[in-house]
């Protein structure tokens, strides 16, 4: 008999099923466990809730935190693109929304999600009919474009960008000693890490909400080979730095800094532009992102726009559920259908 269970992460002997289920670098068994290692709230817990079939093998998963007051939300945190749970077979994806109810005591918040993937849109199908009560949200805006020739893309972009890279790359060039470079195995990682970490350390970005995220990732995801990281060299300091995140034939631009030393130079536009061609000449096509966010310069490199949503539910037989209800979901469901209105003039 078909069975779901939560299981502690630390229970679940599934990685090497999850890697095969993944079709990008956030659904990778490293990267949940580099969330779970360095994101996790107070008291909270990693968890998947997965559906087995009657031999026992795992057909569907869930990463999940769990909070002490048993709220379940996606296994996600500020630097998640796309949540990626491995729900590949849309048959199985379905069961494990509708049996939802048995492992959402209270409620539970999924968000970054792609309505895209069939496998998602199976599981909140099922979720629909589970007895929950749901809400969909709008969550963040994601940029990106499918790159066949880089020749072909870079001559579509607008000329203002084209004669920005041109003009401050021949400036930097005059200056200065200019090295570009991208890592991507681990011992080379962990060298360009601390380049990394030491540019960001200099650059306006505020300090990272979770200080070992960073160098965890880099870490784990680097023995997978799914990150690259890119510097740009003016004599003999690090300019400019950037994490891709690769799989495939997809590549996230993940994290981005640049010394506030060297903004008159573009540091980050040059570095992008060169970054770009080194990945399209490993292979084509290439679907690139430029992750969360409607910041103004991405549009400027990638034409398409895609949105990523959330999910709330809530068991109304739980008081935090019906607390949820009311203060969430139906606030939630009335904003999503005012959106829809036509105002008269």
């Amino acid at each position: 008999m078909a069975q779901v269970k939560l299981l502690p992460i630390k229970d679940f002997l599934g990685r090497d099923w999850l890697d095969e289920q993944s079709s990008q670098a956030e659904g990778s068994w490293a990267w949940f466990e580099t969330i779970a290692a360095t994101t996790l709230g107070p008291g909270e817990e990693a968890m998947f809730a997965v559906a087995f079939d009657p031999s026992g093998m795992a057909r569907a998963a869930l990463p999940l935190a769990v909070a002490p007051d048993a709220s379940l939300r996606s296994l996600t945190a500020p630097y998640t693109t796309r949540y990626c749970p491995a729900l590949n077979d849309p048959e199985w994806a379905l069961y494990l929304g509708e049996q939802a109810r048995g492992y959402v005591k209270t409620t539970m918040r999924l968000d970054a999600l792609d309505l895209a993937d069939a496998g998602m849109n199976a599981y909140l199908a099922g979720l629909a009919r589970s007895g929950l009560s749901q809400a969909m949200f709008d969550h963040f805006g994601n940029w990106f474009e499918d790159i066949g020739d880089f020749e072909d893309y870079w001559a579509s972009r607008a000329t203002r960008l084209q004669t920005t890279v041109r003009r401050k790359l021949n400036i930097a060039c005059r200056n200065h000693s200019v090295r570009f470079s991208v890592s991507g195995d681990p011992a080379a990682l962990s060298l360009a890490a601390r380049d990394y970490l030491d540019v960001y350390s200099s650059s306006w970005k505020k300090p990272e909400p979770h200080p070992d995220f960073i160098s965890t990732l880099i870490h784990k995801l680097g023995k997978d080979g799914s990150v690259r990281l890119g510097t740009l060299i003016f004599d003999d300091v690090v300019a400019a730095a950037q994490i891709w995140l690769v799989h495939g034939r997809r590549a996230t631009i993940f994290k981005l800094a640049h010394r506030q030393a060297f903004a008159h130079l573009s540091p980050g536009t040059l570095l992008t532009h060169w970054l770009l061609q080194s990945i399209c000449r490993e292979s084509q096509p290439w679907e690139i992102d430029f992750g969360r966010g409607d910041d103004d310069y991405k549009r400027d490199w990638l034409k398409n726009r895609r949105q990523r949503y959330g999910s709330i539910s809530a068991n109304w037989r739980s008081g935090a559920g019906v607390k949820a209800l009311f203060s969430q979901i139906y606030p939630t469901r009335m904003s999503r259908l005012w959106k829809k209105v036509p105002i008269s003039s």
